[in-house]
């Protein structure tokens, strides 16, 4: 293996290392702001509502509530 090799090996480990540190690395809890109750998309736990009735605006699923467990 020359150095070429090498270095592109490392680097590929690297970028799926940082790859999969962004997608599942950085947990946070979803808590609400001043006791009203949260609703997140179960396909997509980013979309947040405080508004029971609201859809999500990627996929159009209506937001279930969040008790903690969607991630």
């Amino acid at each position: 293996m020359d150095i070429t090799q090498i270095i592109v090996t490392i680097s590929g480990v690297v970028l799926i290392g940082l790859t999969l540190w962004f997608f599942f690395g950085k947990r946070t809890e979803n808590k609400p702001i001043g006791g009203t109750e949260l609703y997140a998309c179960p396909m997509h736990p980013w979309i947040t509502s405080n508004d029971p009735a609201a859809d999500c605006s990627i996929c159009g699923m209506k937001l279930v509530r969040n008790d903690g467990t969607i991630k």
